[in-house]
């Protein structure tokens, strides 16, 4: 009996010593540098067109140029007749250089603010596989573990029961254990495989960054924040900026549209040839037309098409803000839970070192005492894993807050 309880001592004291997997401190530089790698490679892999490179528009010009040509012969007298040539320029109104040069802002600032999108579209992706995969091996890390305290406890048991000691069963629920951590590795191991295949798809590496914990970078009032602290957050986000940005474009078009500034100042060249039997008159002419803005010059159908535009991008908009604000709502309450389970992991896990090591003080070692240790050994194994995977999880939350809150990496 003294060998038994020598044994469970052995083990409880290997399995209980607290050890930490975790990578603390800042995140260096890796991670911005994955992040321009695979802004690269994503550019290196789209096909350019081209013709949208050439494409352009006139600084001056609002349409092409045309030609007009005209003959008028006398019906009375056949030797009467004119002739003109006109050269007409469709010339941009002072009204449509201020609108082009506006639009020509919005343009910039909304690719501009796309390249933004797509680099936290890709922080997003990045984020996902490394902590995916940090995850994943952290759990296979603990189930290792668990897996060679239990193979050290499995050879000892099966010493004792060789020379008959202990009961068969003891080694029987000791592989049944074991049987159990190697289905739960198989699927972490998939997990595991899946994230790096993405890692990989990204950056061209196989190899994940040893330090990606974000916590330094820290967000402010991001719990229980104000409405206001919320909103004026949320409008940083470049979803929403770039929703701004697309209706600011729309109204400037509209408003153009309706004040008539992309009505062009036609400016004619004009040579006219008049001739009859006593008059050969050649003449050259300038004329300028000027559309008049008294009214609006839009129609019914592109005032209702802009309507509808508008209201379809206010609706968006709202839709992306109250997806974001529910987002980072339920991702400050997830990271505050995880605090709350720290603690009570912490004395669970306390909990459960003082009663295994009590059963193990038990003198009848019967088959039922033996399976109410092994699953309170058990439990108290899983009750540390869960307390190294919680700070892990804390971490990963917090990625996902700053990426939530439009923060690439």
């Amino acid at each position: 009996m003294f060998v038994i309880k020598s044994c469970i001592k052995i083990c409880l004291l290997t399995a209980l010593i607290s050890s930490s997997f975790l990578s603390h401190g800042a995140s260096n530089g890796e991670l911005p540098q994955l992040l321009e790698i695979s802004q690269a490679r994503l550019k290196a892999s789209q096909l350019n067109d081209e013709r949208a490179l050439e494409l352009s528009s006139s600084s001056w010009l609002s349409g092409l140029p045309s030609i007009s040509l005209s003959h008028l012969g006398s019906l009375d007298n056949g030797n009467s007749y004119e002739q003109e040539v006109s050269l007409n320029l469709p010339i941009k109104s002072p009204g449509s250089h201020r609108s082009d040069k506006q639009l020509k802002q919005l343009t910039q600032a909304i690719l501009g603010q796309q390249v933004v999108l797509q680099r936290l579209y890709l922080s997003g992706l990045l984020r996902q596989s490394i902590w995916d995969h940090r995850i994943a091996s952290m759990k296979l890390k603990q189930l290792e573990r668990k897996t060679r305290l239990l193979e050290k406890l499995h050879v000892q048991q099966k010493r004792l029961t060789d020379v008959g000691e202990l009961p068969l069963v003891n080694l029987l629920l000791l592989a049944r254990e074991l049987v159990d951590i190697e289905l739960e590795q198989i699927h972490l191991k998939q997990q595991q495989a899946e994230a790096l295949s993405l890692f990989s798809q990204l950056t061209g590496r196989y190899e994940m960054p040893a330090k990606i914990d974000e916590s330094s970078r820290s967000i402010s009032d991001i719990h229980l924040p104000t409405q206001d602290t919320f909103s004026a957050a949320l409008v940083q986000h470049p979803l929403m900026k770039l929703q701004s940005l697309q209706q600011q474009q729309q109204l400037l078009i509209i408003k153009s549209q309706q004040a008539g500034a992309s009505d062009p100042w036609t400016l004619s060249l004009t040579a006219k040839n008049t001739t009859d039997d006593q008059l050969n008159d050649q003449q050259l002419g300038l004329g300028i037309t000027v559309p008049l803005g008294f009214s609006s010059a839009l129609s019914q159908s592109e005032l209702s098409t802009w309507q509808q535009t508008h209201s379809e991008q206010s609706l968006n908009r709202d839709r992306i803000y109250l997806e974001l604000n529910t987002l980072t709502e339920t991702l400050a309450k997830q990271q505050q839970n995880q605090r709350d389970q720290q603690v009570l992991l912490q004395r669970g896990l306390s909990l459960s070192r003082t009663i295994t090591e009590e059963l193990a003080k038990v003198k009848d070692q019967s088959q039922v005492s033996y399976e109410i240790w092994l699953r309170r050994y058990m439990d108290a194994l899983d009750t540390e894993s869960r307390l190294v995977l919680n700070q892990v999880s804390q971490q990963q939350l917090h990625s996902q807050q700053l990426q939530a809150l439009g923060i690439s990496l």
